[in-house]
């Protein structure tokens, strides 16, 4: 890491040097109506101080602003308005610059507070979390993958070992969900390999410090690299520097505590920690709570100089489930460690943002049998990235580069005493070296245009290859548009063809292992979506992808495609959201003259509602279904594959299915209540709210069990455990 960190600071000085610290500084951005998030038009941005405005604009026509000449270390406001939207202030002293401020102006023509809404009062940290709706819109489709457990080979490395063939499907343990590893997750810039919790007993992102989740099912700008399957970029809000601020939350299943605030004048930091424990489960639960999941994330904001600032992030999490205690030994568990540094400047009315992130993934599931086995792997990532943006009269213009190195393991392991407990071992790494530009402007008076290009050159197969991205939006009316998008990916993948190390093989670490494959996929996406009442919003998108080259041992092609549709409010007492994902799949083998297709298809539903009750109460209710999903098959030892293998594993929109005949057909359903009331008051100057609740788990059938073995009697896989309806009793405290 020391290393990666030399062209870092070496980029810091020259910029520390090049810098020159001005009493004034550019700022921009871009406003949008709430409702819709369609670009507002001729919307009205000002500079004021001391409640006189000094500076005044015009967005063009996609919404874009330009302020120069904001001064630097004065107290100021900057406001949006439109004719037909309420405005909006924030409120700052300006020590260093950010990325774009942003807008979002409620469709309420009417006055507002002197001041509605305000940033940090130091620099232009944004501080607002994310809504609810649309970070659950987010993560639905997102986190119905699985957490690695069968994705870094271990159903590879438990075939190698040499063994006798019983054809008892019995000796095989079903995984639900499949090939995570053809997506690219970013937070705060840093690669995540696997960041959602697979249990769903608590919420899949912390919505009180994320500031937003942006879900790419198509059409990706050319920054991004990888992402065969889907991107999603992750952002955390920056702590609050008015005052200290933490919450509190403890109840019969799990804990939460958030910390934020300022530290000195020019930091600003914020951290939070969530724990699944089950302390208070067990009535429900014969023995020890059969799972368990926690996670940490943290931010510092540092304000350097006038012009420039540093972000530093870190993130664990880990999860485990107890297996059957007669057929295997200990837990399966998985989890990652990520952290980036990223520092934000202006050079000369060129926006920088410099990137160094990295990532690491560890998963161990152990098998039991005749020959009990622990099956691991690993993934490691670092990524470097320098991200430029500025404005060339009309056109905003986008372009920098990126280098990633990657490497994975995958190993099993005898757990029996002795020198040979190494049974299987296979290694793989490459780097991935890639430039881009791109361009968005608006063609006509309603159609905005955002076109690049990203060459890559990855070490393993060393030549330039290109990925070009286009995307057009087309304002429709003033409440509807119509999106279009293409793009080409590509990422490292495991190679088919592998090289193991067996038993009595060289020593480990003579292994070159098993050199990646690039896979590529194509994206074709279209969308469109409609404010239908103030802050409802309505879309419907369709795309259709093609993959070749996947990590498939007869090197199969998978085409897929399908249909996302949702419907969400983020404004007024009452909010919700409403999904509805359904997606094909299908596979012909490469052989010439072989017409065989594989086909198979998966549905998700995911909706929620909140709002306030009598006497000041609250509820929220969240219900998500699946069906069609895909089972990752795990053998024994002493296992030949399976009926259906991972290798028949092919992804489509987000989520991966089987094409393979015969999987479990078991379908799951999440249902989850709230209801909470909140008392608020005030010592010794300090806000203080008490918040008791009621929750209830799984309210109208059983959660989907992540473990699945075949059973005989019924002729169908049946889950190792079922989850209870579980009430749980909590209290939240905020300061």
């Amino acid at each position: 890491m020391s290393l990666m960190m030399t062209p870092l600071v070496l980029a810091l000085s020259a910029v520390t040097a090049m810098q020159q610290l001005p009493a004034a500084t550019a700022i921009s951005g871009q406003v949008r109506s709430a409702a819709t998030m369609e670009p507002l038009p001729y919307a009205v941005v000002e500079v004021i101080v001391e409640r006189r405005a000094i500076i005044r604009t015009q967005t063009d026509s996609n919404g874009y602003y330009l302020l120069r000449d904001v001064p630097i270390g004065k107290p100021l406001i900057i406001r949006a308005a439109h004719i037909d939207h309420a405005p909006l202030e924030n409120g700052f002293t300006l020590y260093g610059l950010r990325p774009p401020l942003n807008f979002e102006l409620e469709v309420r023509p009417v006055a507002i507070p002197y001041v509605a809404g305000r940033t940090a009062e130091r620099g232009l940290r944004d501080t607002l979390a994310a809504s609810s709706a649309d970070l659950s819109a987010a993560a639905a489709r997102a986190m119905e993958t699985s957490p690695g457990v069968a994705e870094l080979g271990l159903a590879e490395a438990v075939r190698d070992v040499p063994g006798r063939d019983p054809a008892d499907p019995a000796d095989v343990l079903y995984v639900r969900g499949g090939a995570a590893d053809l997506k690219l997750v970013l937070l705060n810039g840093a690669p995540v390999y696997s960041p959602f919790h697979i249990g769903g007993l608590i919420n899949a992102l912390d919505g009180d410090v994320l500031r937003s989740a942006t879900l790419y099912l198509g059409g990706a700008p050319a920054r991004y690299d990888g992402g065969l399957s889907y991107v999603l970029d992750m952002e955390t809000r920056s702590g609050r520097t008015s005052a200290p601020h933490g919450q509190l939350s403890l109840d019969m299943l799990a804990s939460q505590a958030n910390v934020e605030g300022p530290i000195g004048k020019r930091v600003a930091f914020i951290g939070s920690g969530r724990s699944v424990h089950g302390l208070g489960t067990g009535p429900f639960f014969p023995g020890s709570f059969p799972y368990g999941y926690a996670d940490a994330i943290g931010r510092a904001d540092i304000a350097i100089g006038r012009n420039a600032g540093v972000s530093v992030t870190g993130f664990w999490n880990h999860e485990r489930v107890r297996l059957d205690d007669q057929a295997l030994e200990g837990d399966a568990a998985w989890g990652n460690q990520a952290g980036s540094i990223r520092y934000v400047g202006l050079i000369r009315s060129t926006n920088m943002l410099l990137t160094l992130g990295s990532g690491h993934f560890r998963t161990q599931l152990p098998l039991g049998g005749l020959r009990p086995l622990l099956t691991v792997g690993i993934s490691d990532r670092e990524r470097f990235a320098a991200d430029f943006d500025r404005m060339a009269g009309p056109v905003r213009l986008h372009f920098g580069g990126s280098h990633d190195r990657q490497t994975f393991e995958y190993r099993a392991l005898s757990s029996l005493p002795g020198p040979d407990s190494l049974r299987v071992r296979s290694t793989g790494a490459g780097n991935v070296t890639g430039v881009y530009t791109e361009a968005s402007f608006t063609a006509l008076s309603r159609l905005r245009v955002r076109g690049g290009m990203r060459a890559d050159v990855f070490s393993l197969s060393p030549a330039v290859r290109l990925a070009p991205r286009v995307s057009a939006t087309l304002l429709l009316t003033d409440r509807a548009a119509l999106s279009l998008a293409a793009g080409r990916y590509r990422q490292y993948v495991r190679a088919p063809n592998r090289s193991t190390i067996f038993l009595g093989s060289p020593v480990p670490d003579s292994t070159s292992g098993p050199p990646l494959a690039v896979a590529k996929s194509t994206h074709l996406a279209m969308a469109l979506t409609q404010e239908l009442l103030e802050g409802v919003r309505l879309g419907l998108e369709g795309y259709y992808k093609q993959y070749d080259n996947l990590p498939s041992e007869n090197g199969e092609r998978a085409d897929a495609s399908g249909i996302d549709i949702w419907l969400r409010r983020n404004a007024g007492s009452y909010r919700g959201w409403l999904g509805y994902s359904l997606g094909w799949v299908w596979s012909v083998d490469d052989p010439p003259g072989n017409t065989s297709r594989d086909f198979s298809g998966r549905q998700l539903v995911n909706a929620g509602v909140e709002g306030p009750l009598i006497a000041g109460g609250r509820f929220n209710v969240r219900v998500s279904y699946g069906s069609g999903l895909p089972y990752t098959a795990v053998p024994e030892p002493e296992a030949t594959p399976p009926v259906f293998g991972v290798m028949q594993m092919v992804t489509a929109g987000g989520s991966t299915v089987s094409a393979a005949d015969g999987e479990p057909a078991d379908t799951y359903l999440r249902v989850d209540a709230e209801i909470a009331r909140a008392w608020s008051g005030e010592y010794r100057g300090s806000h203080y709210t008490f918040m008791p609740y009621l929750r209830v788990i799984n309210a109208l059938d059983r959660r989907d069990a992540l473990f699945y073995r075949f059973d005989q009697a019924s002729n169908s896989a049946e889950p190792l455990g079922d989850l209870p309806i579980l009430p749980i009793v909590g209290l939240e405290w905020r300061f």
